[in-house]
């Protein structure tokens, strides 16, 4: 086995999606053929952005990890925050990594920590998440993010980088309003890949690269689940990938790597948004899409809510993806089918109305439009077709193809 791998993220790839419209998709498609596709891979609980990363990372379920929402409950702010690395309660692919003494490179793939890898780049929205412009009211940065985003990496990178006349910082092009802000997102996508190209063409590199690719899913929440600049945005995630492979081939290098393709979560379309905050105002809440979570003062204000929130068919559901240490301070609800809850507009009065996110996820768990696909390819990859697999299944798959320990993971590798 070659024990080299390279893992690529693409935000927001359904598994239906990928499994109508591979016909757009020719570079991807050309790795589903030669290598083992999983058509149907089932979502984290919640079906949300970090903790899809945190899944592929980890291998755990996310009571166990820690990360069960984009912001999670911190009894020592009593408030929702933004989940960090430093959130999570398990090993990552780049700790097992470290670990074994072997080295890693993380160029923009979220939820690690620095010194977990060798070659460590933040992901290129990280100073989006310490101080978001969507965000209605400011969030207090945390010190695990503020130190993802300051740290730098060794100097091989450097090197590497200027070999091939490529920039080695993520492109500073401001840009206040939010077409400028998706073009940047855009261009450093295409950057990412294009560093892990440049990275898995050299002799001394690490054995495991990350990154991932985020416009897909940016781009249908705003205009829609199969809108034209949807489909335009996955198509981009595919140019990316045949760079990618096209810098890799240039190098001779391309039949020594085994790479792992997967979304983090899936996307579908939404008809009604819900606003939590009017139907219950000075309640502390954070929503995932379709799934509310909230954490009541006391049963009083428990009942009012659950009152207040089925009125409007939302209905309670349980919280066993939460560690056992928060589930006493939250509840979580359901949205119903097509609806999502929506809490960026502060100046919104409605309890309902036409949503800003035309298509999302965060379903209620278990439905389909959360679930991803998968695609492995490369030396040591048997060609294939798994119809349906479990999100655990994804990181001990990888480990097995690292040549890591496989003895504490909870799911069986799909190799």
């Amino acid at each position: 086995m070659s024990n080299k791998l390279i893992v690529l993220m693409i935000d927001g790839v359904s598994a239906e999606y990928f499994v109508t419209s591979r016909g757009r998709l020719p570079h991807l498609s050309a790795l589903a053929e030669r290598g083992l596709v999983v058509n149907d891979l089932r979502s984290e609980v919640l079906g949300t952005s970090i903790p899809g990363r945190t899944s592929i990372l980890t291998g755990t379920t996310a009571d166990v990890s820690g990360i069960y929402g984009n912001k999670i409950w911190d009894t020592h702010i009593q408030d929702f925050r933004y989940a960090n690395p430093y959130d999570v309660r398990v090993p990552t692919l780049p700790q097992r990594m470290k670990d074994a003494e072997r080295e890693s490179a993380v160029l923009g793939f979220g939820m690690v920590r620095p010194e977990d890898a060798t070659i460590f780049r933040s992901p290129w929205w990280v100073d989006e998440l310490i101080q978001r412009a969507r965000d209605s009211q400011p969030v207090t940065s945390d010190e695990g993010w503020l130190k993802v985003y300051r740290s730098r990496t060794d100097s091989r990178f450097s090197v590497w980088c200027n070999l091939v006349g490529f920039p080695e910082e993520w492109l500073d092009v401001g840009g206040d309003n939010s077409a400028e802000r998706l073009l940047r997102g855009a261009m450093s996508d295409m950057q990412a890949f294009n560093w892990v190209g440049i990275v898995a063409s050299h002799a001394d590199t690490p054995d495991l690269i990350m990154s991932e690719f985020v416009l897909p899913d940016t781009v249908q929440h705003y205009t829609g689940y199969k809108s034209a600049f949807s489909h335009w945005s996955i198509m981009q995630a595919d140019a990316a990938i045949g760079m990618m492979l096209s810098r890799l081939s240039s190098a001779g290098v391309l039949d020594e790597w085994n790479i792992a393709i997967m979304s983090d979560h899936g996307h579908s379309p939404i008809k009604t948004a819900i606003h939590p905050h009017v139907i219950l105002p000075n309640v502390k809440m954070q929503s995932e899409g379709s799934v509310l979570l909230v954490a009541p003062k006391d049963d009083t204000e428990r009942k009012y809510i659950t009152q207040s929130l089925m009125n409007y068919s939302c209905m309670p559901f349980h919280v066993d993806f939460v560690p056992d240490d928060h589930r006493q301070d939250l509840m979580a609800f359901v949205a119903p089918d097509r609806h999502s809850f929506e809490l960026d507009d502060s100046d919104e009065i409605a309890t309902t109305g036409k949503p800003i996110h035309r298509s999302s996820h965060g379903l209620r768990p278990g439905l389909p439009g959360d679930d991803r696909f998968a695609i492995f390819a490369g030396p040591d990859i048997p060609k294939g077709r798994i119809d349906d697999a479990d999100a655990i299944q994804i990181t001990p798959t990888c480990a097995k193809l690292l040549g890591l320990n496989l003895d504490d993971f909870a799911g069986e590798p799909l190799i």
